[in-house]
């Protein structure tokens, strides 16, 4: 299948999604730069943590990366102005967060682009390690995230578990038995081991030696804490871990388990026995499904696939040498969007990829047109499949 039309008409959306907005309105934070949202028609018209991380990717190469720039300094405003980095840009949103990818943001910027001095990487790293020492290894409220052994958990300030699984961007799923703040989640425990190495790298960069040796110190005490508490060596995977009752949650697989690879921490052996185990139960038609629960309400769970997940996957698969299973992926995703794009005209949120072209399950506001980071992730993957 060749994918010319839909990257035709992801290129000729990006204006579509900018948004200006440099005061606050209403429930609207201002943003001193323009943004990137991840609809044109319906809701979700602010500018979202994850998301423009995922967005930032397929902007590589567009005309448009100058916003991933842009969404990098709207970062570092929200944090220096609220002391967290909130689910998006909305007031309502300030009592939660979501998965912290400002370092990466930062990096992709910095490395990428090449935008930027050693003043700029200076000031957005200490923002960021700000961040990771206010926000992530926070141990009482408003910032009680980390718990248990040094790893840490989604939060909300409401103390709710559906509002920590907000936090997570799984609104909602199957994992987690409905107890997220009683969960050390696989996904965020490797994000965090991301940001400590990337912030050794860019205290290296500074040439603040000492303190990048610490950051990486602490990235592999967390990689150590993660392998004891979430690899199940029965089963080959990686699980969230139950920290309440002393236990892997095995009962709720997900591709959550696959975000060590992504991060590096697994190891070769792992990495293949998950690839040799687990992708093909997590493998279908149009791609990877979330979850191999479905449950009504729950979107980030079977049968749906979402870009994101897609990315970190395939990302991971390739690191560890298996870049015929990531291509397979890449290519059945643009697929699936290519065929779904053919019969809609559009893009969308999630894809049904156990029954291409059927109904997806919905979650709470049903299928959203757009989409940021499926445009992006069809753009980036259709880049390495050429």
């Amino acid at each position: 299948m060749t994918y010319e039309k839909v990257l035709e008409h992801i290129q000729a959306t990006w204006p579509s999604l900018i948004r200006e907005n440099k005061t606050d309105s209403g429930t609207l934070i201002g943003l001193p730069y323009p943004y990137v949202v991840p609809s044109a028609k319906t809701m979700f018209q602010e500018m979202y943590y994850w998301d423009s991380y995922f967005i930032s990717v397929g902007l590589l190469g567009s005309g448009y990366e100058h916003h991933i720039v842009h969404m990098a300094e709207n970062m570092a405003y929200l944090l220096k102005r609220f002391g967290v980095m909130p689910n998006a840009s909305r007031f309502y949103f300030l009592s939660r967060s979501q998965p912290p990818f400002f370092t990466q943001q930062i990096r992709l910027a910095y490395s990428t682009l090449k935008v930027g001095n050693l003043i700029w990487l200076e000031r957005m790293i200490a923002i960021a390690a700000r961040e990771h020492e206010t926000v992530w290894y926070g141990e009482a409220h408003p910032h009680f995230r980390r718990v248990f052994r040094g790893l840490s958990r989604y939060y909300d300030i409401n103390v709710l578990d559906i509002l920590a699984s907000c936090e997570s961007g799984w609104d909602h799923s199957t994992r987690c038995d409905e107890r997220w703040l009683d969960h050390l989640p696989v996904d965020l425990n490797s994000i965090l081991y991301v940001r400590e190495l990337d912030l050794a790298w860019g205290y290296d960069q500074l040439g603040e030696s000492e303190i990048a040796r610490v950051w990486r110190g602490r990235a592999a005490e967390r990689a150590e804490t993660m392998q004891e508490l979430m690899w199940d060596a029965n089963d080959g995977f990686f699980f969230d871990y139950d920290y309440k009752n002393l236990r892997r949650t095995r009962s709720a697989p997900s591709l959550a388990g696959f975000y060590p690879l992504w991060a590096g921490l697994a190891t070769q052996e792992q990495a293949a026995e998950i690839v040799e185990r687990w992708l093909p139960n997590f493998e279908f038609p149009g791609g990877l499904v979330t979850t191999l629960e479905s449950r009504e309400g729950r979107q980030w769970a079977f049968p749906n696939g979402w870009a994101p997940l897609q990315w970190i996957v395939t990302e991971g698969l390739h690191r560890y040498g298996f870049i015929e299973d990531a291509n397979r992926l890449r290519a059945k995703w643009c697929n699936i969007c290519a065929a779904e794009f053919e019969q809609t005209g559009a893009l969308w949120e999630k894809y049904n990829v156990v029954e291409p072209h059927q109904k997806t399950e919905e979650g709470l506001y049903g299928q959203v047109e757009g989409f940021g980071w499926t445009n992006s992730v069809v753009v980036d993957f259709a880049r390495k499949l050429t």
